[in-house]
């Protein structure tokens, strides 16, 4: 439990220095002043490099606040300095205060002389923000016999320059506005004028990166996407896509990425973020990649390489730092600076560190240290190691006391991985408490956020291990109710302390049994919310609006593709920003493209709201046990499984009733059952592994052996499962122990009592249900398939990377299918389709699905190779094989890819993957059962799916086709679902009687077919 919740909070440190990554009013050499201070009538000074205009505002210590352009914070400051003359000037500039000061938040190179309004001597400083990479500039001037410092962002230096004269007296006031820039050094003087960004890019860069940490907080992390995208975005066009200071939303960007599990896109990032954090000046950049890859690797459950991570990141964190920062001692009391640290003294070790902790780096330092010493705590806690954790946690709690560093997200996250420690010693009152107090910090930082509802949930799991169900219930009530208030889902490790508790209140109180069954229905269905659940939702409710009103549904898909053409604008940009052939001008030009695509898809927004306001309540992730009830037809039954850390938890909806079993095998161990199940499925070189039996028997005893009464009475099954579950299809679970060496024909497989269908959540089948058979398309059926091999020249140039060499063979050497054009002869004769109701041979190209028509085609039937990257590493996506267009150079339109199928406008009942593991499924925890290849197809418009969980021999794959066609075609009226069960019992019963070989009676033949989807009753006669 404890693990998977903190790998949730797998936020960025860092982002709790939000205001860090823009100068805030007193970020310059002294921040003496702040506009409050200003004083006095504005004074025009002019445009500044970049064209804006700027003010200057006189302060109440003599010196100026410049602004320029919208941007409300000063774009510059001019304060007074001391007395002096030529011979100490550069003493003053190199050694003195004002050059201290800046140093702390900016990187500067060394002064060079120059004469300032024509005749005055000068000193300026090229630098650079360390926290944001802004190119900055500061100028020193000696006039009559006093010096004065003005710094500011790199296009206010004329600005900068002007106010100078204008506050020491030497040029009138009415004159400033006039006047040019009067550096001396001509390529000093290029250098300053060369500025391509503006004081209103860091403006919003600064939004964009608040809003980013704001939501990465609130563990909204496509929120934080967004905005972190953005803001890479406008400073690699400002500051170039090799500028190493481009790093820090880079790196946001990626473990935001990560956070969502999107880990590929994240890798791409980080590993362009290695190339340039050794290069940025941002001192903590390093130790802040390391923390990252340390949390995307606890992401991926990789504890090892996170620890190893995370204690690089401490030691590179803590070196910045001096080392009574690092001592634990008791906290000052004093002001606070805004950022939780207090301005207060605790003796001469807090004075002697007091400049670095007033630092931008200073403070990103040390909060990546406690940072850094959280998650290890949080490694070691899940490994079981609770002493080792308790140290990690204690201290990083120490040195943020000692530091009176008290933010409340901090505050809260260091409480929660402390209840976890204590939940592992049994300090359930102290956890409790430690909860308590979190979850109030958490609602006073990030009211009604994910967080908040998290901490509510781990609450109630430590109240219920308290011998508290009452109020473990409460909790878990307030955080369930906050999720499905906010649409979202969060863990099965989260979830089953709350079914726990429930299930012992509704043992101790049968009056009430059905509606505490009911409301542990709804907990597990928040923990089983997915990419592939949420497409398939809002897919469902626009081709339920399609019957309704046309033109609603055209608003909503309109919207839709907005989105996914946005998202896929970003990652196209992503990839090419450090693409060494990328040049600025093709960076421009997805820029615009992208500014298009935002515009696009604003227009889409107020589309959709105009035409279906109630859009988002349609697309539903929890749906109440009663409205399944009420979907289910006589002798169906509905089956949610959710594999958690202490069992697992199932639920079968049957017969208006909830049945509940908990059973011991945890998610650990159903993995490892499932992936014994798979590979005695996986064909060696000699030949078909023994079946892995008694695993199958293993999950068929965790899974639906409690609900053996039920299971008497029904006919068919609809199973939404989770985790690892989601690979495998429960046709070849065994009904019943099966004694050594029994006959595979005899064995009483699952698929002999009932006809399964799978959905990904309860909400989806509630969803298609309600859309099923109802395609308005008038045609029967349109095949695709016999594809022609690339040439290896062809493969090569798409799979062009050093490390490509095995995916392009791979690709040019795929097999032929024969018999692949004989089940698609056959299908066309089932339905009695003309020769132009396919895509065969040459003519089955990626231009031409695309062009063809096939909204009108009620089934669509692909009978060829589908690829996954894991499959043909150099692929970005997944794919089904096409011929090559004729002449073609590449492969590229040899593979139609997710992308491409979501383009295409279907209205299909049902979409046939007859092809090598179109299900994605391979028996790790946490895969889903459909790649992104079905889930494409369900956004694209189909209402059911069947597709193969893993590679499937040519032969016995085009007949369970055909003989599936032949049954969803007969006047019986069968659904997909029951039509493929006849044909897989066909196949068994054949095995058993001699017909067909004894060997086809093994799952890896019959048994890789799934419908997902409702694939239920048929509504009508598909040949007609």
């Amino acid at each position: 439990m404890r693990r998977t919740v903190l790998v949730l909070a797998a936020l960025a440190g860092l982002a709790l220095l939000s205001a860090c990554t823009r100068p805030p009013p007193g970020a310059y050499a002294h921040d003496t002043d702040s506009p409050q201070s200003a004083s006095g009538r504005q004074l025009a000074l002019g445009k500044n490099t970049s064209g804006e205009t700027c003010t200057a505002s006189r302060t109440t210590s003599g010196g100026a606040l410049i602004y320029c352009g919208s941007w409300h914070q000063p774009s510059a400051e001019v304060h007074a300095g001391p007395e002096a003359n030529r011979a100490n000037l550069n003493a003053i500039v190199t050694r003195g205060n004002w050059r201290a000061g800046l140093e702390q938040r900016y990187a500067c190179g060394n002064p060079k002389p120059t004469t300032v309004l024509g005749h005055y001597p000068g000193e300026v400083l090229l630098c650079t923000q360390r926290i944001g990479g802004w190119p900055h500039v500061a100028l020193a001037a000696l006039i009559r016999g006093h010096v004065w410092f003005a710094d500011g962002v790199q296009p206010a230096f004329p600005a900068m320059e002007r106010a100078v004269g204008v506050i020491s007296g030497a040029v009138p006031a009415a004159d400033a506005g006039a006047m040019t820039t009067s550096v001396s050094d001509s390529q000093l003087a290029d250098r300053l004028a060369a500025a391509a960004f503006t004081s209103g890019d860091i403006h919003e860069y600064g939004k964009l990166m608040t809003l980013g940490n704001r939501s990465n907080q609130a563990e909204d992390y496509p929120a934080a996407i967004t905005a972190y995208r953005a803001a890479l975005a406008l400073q690699q066009k400002a500051l170039g896509p090799e500028n190493p200071n481009t790093v820090t939303p880079m790196l946001d960007l990626a473990l935001n990425l990560s956070d969502q599990g999107d880990y590929s896109q994240a890798d791409a990032l980080l590993a362009q973020a290695a190339k340039l954090a050794p290069l940025a000046v941002d001192p903590t950049a390093v130790a802040r990649l390391d923390h990252y890859r340390g949390l995307d690797q606890l992401n991926q459950g990789h504890d090892r390489r996170a620890l190893r991570l995370l204690s690089a990141a401490n030691r590179d964190y803590a070196s910045l730092l001096p080392r009574s920062v690092l001592r634990p001692h008791p906290a000052a009391t004093g002001s606070d600076d805004g950022f939780g640290l207090s301005a207060g003294s605790r003796g001469g070790s807090l004075l002697a560190a007091q400049s670095t902790l007033l630092s931008p780096i200073g403070q990103q330092a040390l909060l990546g240290v406690i940072e850094t010493l959280r998650y290890e705590g949080v490694v070691l806690d899940a490994a079981g190691h609770h002493k080792q954790a308790a140290v990690k946690i204690d201290r990083a709690s120490a040195i943020a006391s000692a530091n009176g560093i008290a933010p409340p997200v901090l505050r809260a996250r260091l409480d929660r991985s402390t209840a976890a420690v204590d939940t592992a010693f049994d300090r359930t009152a102290s956890a409790a408490a430690r909860l308590a107090q979190a979850s109030y910090d958490f609602e006073h930082a990030l009211p009604g956020s994910r967080p908040v509802a998290d901490t509510h949930l781990l609450r109630g799991g430590v109240l219920d291990l308290a011998g508290q169900p009452g109020k473990a219930l409460e909790a878990c009530r307030a955080g369930i109710k906050l999720l499905a208030r906010l649409r979202l889902g969060t863990s099965a490790a989260l979830v089953a302390p709350c079914l726990d508790a429930a299930n012992r209140e509704a043992e101790k109180n049968p009056a009430r049994a059905g509606v505490l069954r009911a409301e542990m229905f709804a907990m597990a269905e928040l923990a089983q919310g997915s990419t592939t659940s949420r497409e398939i939702a809002e897919s469902a409710a626009r081709l339920a609006a399609d019957s309704k009103s046309p033109k609603v549904a055209a608003a909503i898909r309109a919207h839709q593709d907005a989105v996914i053409a946005l998202s896929r604008l970003y990652r196209e940009r992503d990839g090419i920003a450090h693409e060494r052939q990328a040049t600025p001008a093709a960076i421009n030009a997805i820029d615009m493209k992208i500014a298009a695509a935002t515009r696009r898809l604003a227009e889409a927004d107020e589309s959709v709201e105009a035409a279906a306001p109630n859009f988002g309540q349609l697309v539903q992730q929890v749906v109440p046990a009663g409205t399944v009830l009420d979907r289910l037809r006589p002798g169906e039954a509905f089956l949610d499984i959710m594999p958690a850390p202490d069992g697992t938890w199932t639920f079968l909806l049957h017969d208006g009733r909830i049945a509940v079993a908990h059973t011991k095998v945890d998610e650990t161990r159903m993995t490892a059952l499932v992936r014994k199940v798979r590979q005695s499925v996986v064909p060696t070189q000699a030949g078909l592994p023994t079946f892995a039996m008694t695993s199958a028997e293993a999950i068929y005893r965790a899974t639906l052996a409690p609900f053996a009464t039920d299971l008497a009475k029904t006919t068919a099954m609809v199973v939404s499962p989770a985790g690892a579950l989601l690979s495998l299809p429960f046709a070849l679970l065994p009904t019943e122990p099966v004694a050594p060496g029994t006959p595979l024909a005899k064995v009483p497989w699952l698929i002999r009592k009932m006809t399964l269908v799978y959905v990904p959540a309860a909400a989806n089948f509630v969803s298609l249900r309600a859309i099923a058979g109802t395609s308005p398309a008038k045609q029967p059926w349109f095949g695709f398939g016999d594809f022609k091999n690339t040439s290896l020249a062809q493969a090569e140039a798409t799979f062009s990377g050093p490390s490509c060499g095995d995916s392009a063979r791979l690709f040019a050497g795929l097999p032929h299918l024969p018999y692949a054009k004989l089940e698609l002869d056959a299908a066309r004769a089932i339905f009695k389709a003309p020769a132009s109701d396919e895509l065969l041979g040459a003519a089955f190209t990626v231009p031409n699905v695309e062009h063809a028509d096939l909204k009108q085609y009620r089934i669509l039937h692909f009978a060829t190779h589908a690829l996954l990257p894991s499959e043909l590493p150099c692929a970005h996506e997944p794919a089904i094989v096409t011929s090559p267009p004729p002449g073609a150079r590449s492969a590229a339109n040899s593979m139609l890819t997710t992308s491409d199928i979501t383009n295409l406008k279907l209205n299909a009942d049902l979409v046939i993957l007859s092809a090598c593991n179109t299900g994605g499924g391979d028996g790790k925890a946490g895969g889903e059962a459909l790649s992104g290849l079905a889930r494409a197809f369900f956004f694209a418009g189909a209402r059911a799916l069947m597709v193969t969980q893993w590679s499937v021999n040519d032969q016995v794959s085009s007949y369970l086709v055909a003989t599936t066609l032949t049954h969803l075609a007969s006047s019986t009226g069968e659904g997909a679902a029951a039509s493929l069960r006849s044909a897989q019992l066909d196949l068994i019963r054949g095995a058993a009687s001699g017909t067909l070989p004894a060997k086809l009676a093994d799952p890896f033949f019959w048994a890789p077919f799934v419908v997902i989807g409702d694939g239920g009753q048929g509504t009508r006669n598909l040949a007609k």
